[in-house]
């Protein structure tokens, strides 16, 4: 049986890379029954039924590592988040909640700070940006002007062999970033969507674009964030550095507010072991989830 990897998905077909070709493939009956969908990212096993046309049916899906849902991407190595530094100024509440919504899903972060050129030297934001790296984030400061600069070749070198998804705030320069990597990207994607009818949206519908051996999935920019299909005690459990240290925690449902009583967490961030800024936004997370769940009793 031929294993591949779903690319694409448009109306009832899945287009199945394998080989460096794309089959126009459609699922079997036996999918339904067992209540399987196929999914942009998911490996599937696929017979070939029309080699000359590229044409096949898939038989089975294979397991899922992870999912994202916005839009719907399985098998993610990494997601990349795109943040300027300026125009618009750096926002760290954005990028922190999507940093936790990340490492909840257990998918590796890689922070993308762009527009650094519009940074003056003596900027604060230098040493925020740092601290990120410092706690074992992969961080790359990006000027989107220069594509031969040296840490935008390691940026992309980052990228090899991997399925990575691109995110980030509108404005933070991800549509340039990704029209760097893959020229001509969404003039691509925006021919496609119109053939397909669907407006002149930049990003239209889910799909894996390859580069090099690599491959690449957009998400709609966002404005704003809401956490969804998460309560506070997974988000206690959220960032990496939060999951390594709570088990010393006095209570096994600390969420690591300020006031609770042997909360390692505080303690460690009080010895400066973990940005405050990060954890300061962590707690008006904490609060948006208590505020959600007030709006729900009424």
């Amino acid at each position: 049986m031929n294993k591949g990897i779903i690319l694409k998905i448009v109306s009832e077909y899945a287009y199945v890379l394998f080989e460096k070709k794309l089959y126009e493939c459609k699922g079997k009956g036996k999918l339904r029954h067992k209540n399987q969908t196929p999914c942009t990212g998911d490996y599937v096993e696929f017979e070939i039924i029309d080699q000359e046309n590229l044409k096949g049916s898939i038989e089975n899906i294979l397991e899922r590592k992870n999912e994202l849902y916005r839009p719907r991407i399985t098998n993610i190595d990494q997601v990349v988040i795109i943040t300027s530094v300026k125009e618009p100024d750096l926002n760290t509440f954005t990028l922190n909640k999507y940093l936790a919504f990340v490492e909840y899903l257990n998918i590796k972060p890689v922070l993308a700070f762009t527009k650094v050129d519009l940074l003056e030297k003596e900027s604060e934001v230098w040493e925020v940006t740092n601290q990120y790296k410092e706690i074992g984030y992969e961080t790359y400061m990006i000027n989107n002007m220069i594509d031969t600069d040296k840490e935008w070749v390691k940026f992309c070198k980052s990228l090899k062999g991997l399925v990575s998804v691109f995110t980030g705030q509108t404005g933070a320069g991800k549509s340039t970033t990704l029209n760097h990597i893959i020229p001509d990207l969404f003039e691509k994607t925006q021919t496609i969507s119109k053939a397909l009818n669907r407006g002149k949206h930049t990003t239209t519908k889910n799909e894996l674009f390859i580069y090099k051996d690599a491959l690449i999935g957009d998400t709609p920019g966002f404005s704003s964030f809401e956490l969804k299909d998460i309560d506070k005690y997974e988000l206690a459990h959220s960032y990496r550095f939060f999951a390594k240290y709570m088990n010393d925690c006095k209570f096994n449902n600390c969420i690591h507010l300020r006031d609770t009583p042997g909360c390692n967490i505080v303690k460690l961030i009080d010895q400066g072991k973990f940005p405050e800024f990060i954890y300061e936004d962590y707690l008006k997370m904490q609060n948006e989830l208590e505020n959600q769940e007030r709006r729900k009793k009424f």
